[in-house]
């Protein structure tokens, strides 16, 4: 780009940066700037032209909500909620992401010839300018997002020293922003020249719907959630210690023990690395414990789904053990491991190196062969299935004790994870394995608080 930059010293008089901070300004705009931009060194290079700016058509984000809620009686100081919950967003903020080059593999299946080369190549496949502009967005009010639920509740006011709240909520939350957050950098839409030829849609929405309409993975399908607070029967008038008084009943008397926790299903994405087999996925949770023994030594886990595993480690002993006589991949790559059949138009060559990858080969219009990976928008593409459920209990033992009138103490006993239960990991691979080497959540801590306030 044209500049004029004294701090620069590419631009600056005595060739030193910081120029301005050594010198007094020469140059006063809107008196004798009309000249200043010097034509010398422009930096220019072409794609380096970006724009980003507002649609003229930009409505207020909106959110519907809707509930109905019925509640009942059910025993002394206790009561039971279920109520069914949803809203609907629209107008959520998008930009759209319209002169982007075109893939290489892209390029080479639907031009069926090489790159451009030469002054142009940053722009010559660029779908809008092929001159100048790179980087151009356009931000927009298009995105929107669905939520439907229902909400179960029993609840106990604190009486009698018992009280508790439980809670049941099982939904989906569908949104065309990634990650189901807002934010210019939630919600990007590029052109169909990103994909094959007639696999994305025209018309923007309809590209959106296909491209970025998903399920929220950070919303759970399951989530229960609780908590309680009850006084230990020890002290003055309590079941063990009712006649106790004085300083003794201060240490024994008065803790009360409270708690909260919660346990929730989670998802987990199918992968875009490998593709379909044409066998279905099957989803099969904690039912075959394996042992992962590709590092040469063996660690547990489970084999949470039928993912791909190579043929030479399904059950040998430098592979994963444990699996299913009938274990057969949902997806594996193009070119799986021990594949032997030449692919259309390979070359020729060690077809080995190529195992476990996705490379294909296409004739151009030149009769040249250009080796490349497959462009197409993948079938799996934000398909979501029942990962590892998780869930985690808080407790707290604590009371407060007056010294006379101007002065009390307070003591806390706070454990988190309180049964040290180490969970198993979230995280399944596209191979379908769960590892349980490491734990899910950290160990249980301790925290230990006196209060003194007078």
């Amino acid at each position: 780009m044209f500049q004029n930059n004294p701090n620069s010293a590419a631009l600056s008089p005595d060739g030193i940066g910081a120029y301005l901070m050594r010198s007094v300004p020469t140059v006063i705009a809107g008196r004798n700037s009309a000249n200043a931009i010097t034509l010398q060194n422009p930096g220019l290079t072409l794609g380096d032209a970006t724009a980003r700016y507002w649609n003229p058509d930009y409505p207020t984000s909106r959110v519907h909500d809707w509930n109905v809620t019925l509640e009942k009686e059910v025993g002394s100081h206790m009561v039971a909620r279920a109520g069914w919950v949803g809203n609907h967003a629209s107008y959520q903020d998008h930009y759209l992401n319209y002169n982007e080059p075109t893939p290489s593999n892209v390029w080479y299946f639907t031009e069926r010839r090489p790159l451009p080369t030469g002054a142009l190549a940053n722009v010559a496949t660029r779908p809008y300018d092929q001159q100048l502009y790179g980087t151009l967005h356009e931000y927009r009010k298009i995105g929107w997002g669905n939520y439907s639920g229902a909400r179960l509740e029993l609840e106990r006011r604190y009486h009698k020293g018992v009280g508790f709240q439980l809670f049941y909520v099982t939904g989906n939350t569908l949104s065309s922003l990634v990650g189901g957050t807002g934010g210019w950098d939630g919600g990007e839409l590029v052109e169909p020249n990103q994909f094959l030829r007639g696999t994305a849609p025209a018309d923007p929405k309809d590209r959106l719907h296909l491209l970025n309409y998903k399920r929220d993975d950070s919303v759970p399908k399951h989530r229960m959630r609780w908590n309680w607070i009850v006084d230990l029967p020890f002290g003055q008038g309590k079941l063990i210690g009712r006649n106790l008084g004085g300083v003794l009943n201060k240490f024994i008397g008065g803790w009360q023990l409270a708690g909260s926790g919660t346990v929730r299903s989670n998802y987990f994405s199918l992968p875009t690395g490998i593709w379909p087999t044409g066998n279905p996925v099957e989803v099969y949770g904690k039912k075959y414990p394996v042992q992962d023994c590709r590092s040469g030594t063996c660690f547990p886990g489970y084999l949470w789904w039928n993912g791909y595993i190579p043929a030479h480690q399904v059950n040998t002993p430098r592979g994963i053990q444990g699996l299913p006589s009938d274990y057969k991949p949902a997806g594996q790559p193009i070119i799986p491991y021990g594949a032997t059949a030449p692919p259309a138009n390979f070359p020729g060559g060690n077809l080995q190196s190529f195992w476990d990858t996705n490379t294909v080969w296409i004739r151009l219009a030149d009769n040249t062969i250009q080796q490349t990976s497959i462009p197409d928008i993948h079938p799996w593409r934000n398909q979501y299935q029942p990962g590892v459920w998780s869930w985690g209990q808080d407790a707290s033992l604590f009371k407060e004790v007056s010294i006379g009138e101007a002065l009390r103490v307070r003591v806390n006993i706070d454990a988190f994870n309180v049964f040290n239960q180490p969970g198993i990991p979230t995280d399944v691979g596209s191979d379908g394995l769960v590892s349980t080497r490491s734990s899910g959540k950290g160990s249980r801590e301790l925290q230990f608080t006196l209060r003194v306030s007078w």
